[in-house]
């Protein structure tokens, strides 16, 4: 079950409880969990991530697919043109899926732990990756 609820999606997009019927309701919490399986897929227990990021990551990415407030259930885009510009936003009634996980909220749940510039290994052998030196070799 996802750390984060419909309601919580429903406030990161600024619109009242009330906007949502509970098809859709239910449609967010079927995202949001699978929001959650993908994470636990590649990163492993849920457990042990920051349960905030998490709430956080699940959120967005479920806010993501919701559809703008007034938008019949027909309707799959919108587009916005001005001048010479144009916008288009597209959004589907599908499954969650690793795409709708940012990069940036990969490494807000998983951050790199750089080591620096040197790497500490036990031992003073040659890597178990490197050939053995060969002492006869010539240019």
């Amino acid at each position: 079950m996802a750390v984060a609820t419909w309601e919580d999606v429903a406030v990161a997009l600024g619109r009242p409880a009330s906007d949502f019927t509970p098809a859709q309701q239910a449609q967010i919490t079927y995202w949001l969990n699978g929001i959650e399986l993908i994470i636990r897929g590649r990163l492993g227990p849920v457990d042990a991530l920051d349960p905030d990021v998490l709430k956080y990551v699940e959120t967005e990415a479920a806010a993501a697919k919701v559809p703008p407030a007034g938008v019949t259930s027909d309707e799959t885009s919108i587009s916005v043109a001005v001048d010479d510009g144009n916008v288009t936003r597209r959004w589907e009634k599908k499954p969650a899926s690793a795409a709708d996980i940012t990069d940036e909220w990969w490494e807000l749940l998983a951050p790199r732990r750089e080591s620096g510039a040197f790497s500490t290994r036990p031992g003073f052998g040659a890597s178990p990756s490197s050939p053995a030196p060969d002492m006869h070799w010539r240019p």
